[in-house]
């Protein structure tokens, strides 16, 4: 199902109804930590993008290394980090180029895509595909369209066979 969107002040609230001992300023101050380093970019241990409400108490990782499971299922996430793709600052939009610089991959919402920051799942390095120039666009769309996803499936593999080269 996937992540319940909601707002900082709504979770505190929440959770410390349940957590009554928290301290609210603590809490606080952990959230938005966590939040700061999500909105730059960085990544839990395994390659995934943190999960800001687990990260505030256990230290930046993913949903997956936090609690073990493989997606979540009406978990709550910080309403900006399910938002992020949209309020990346830098990120070009395809509306607000001059029509003379547009080039290259855009998003469905019209944000430019950054290939070099596709992330590379393991089972693309044992394809046959891997490192060819022919496929690399097709390869990184692929990559890009599930890099949320918790498992990452190519109907294009092709197993390298031992000893090959790409």
């Amino acid at each position: 199902m996937g992540f319940i969107p909601i707002s900082i002040d709504e979770y505190i609230k929440r959770h410390l109804k349940n957590n009554p001992s928290e301290d609210e300023q603590d809490l606080r101050k952990r959230l938005e930590i966590a939040l700061a380093d999500y909105k730059n970019g960085v990544k839990c241990s395994c390659g995934n993008e943190i999960w800001v409400i687990g990260s505030a108490s256990v230290g930046n990782a993913c949903f997956t290394c936090i609690t073990g499971e493989s997606s979540p299922d009406e978990d709550y996430e910080i309403d900006q980090a399910v938002k992020k793709r949209k309020i990346i600052p830098g990120r070009r939009h395809i509306d607000d180029m001059d029509p003379s610089e547009i080039a290259g991959i855009f998003d469905d919402d019209g944000y430019e895509i950054n290939m070099d920051l596709i992330k590379k799942p393991s089972l693309c390095l044992t394809c046959m595909k891997d490192g060819d120039p022919r496929e690399e666009i097709l390869c990184n769309l692929n990559r890009f369209d599930q890099e949320n996803d918790p498992e990452f499936i190519c109907h294009a593999y092709q197993k390298r066979e031992p000893g090959t080269l790409s």
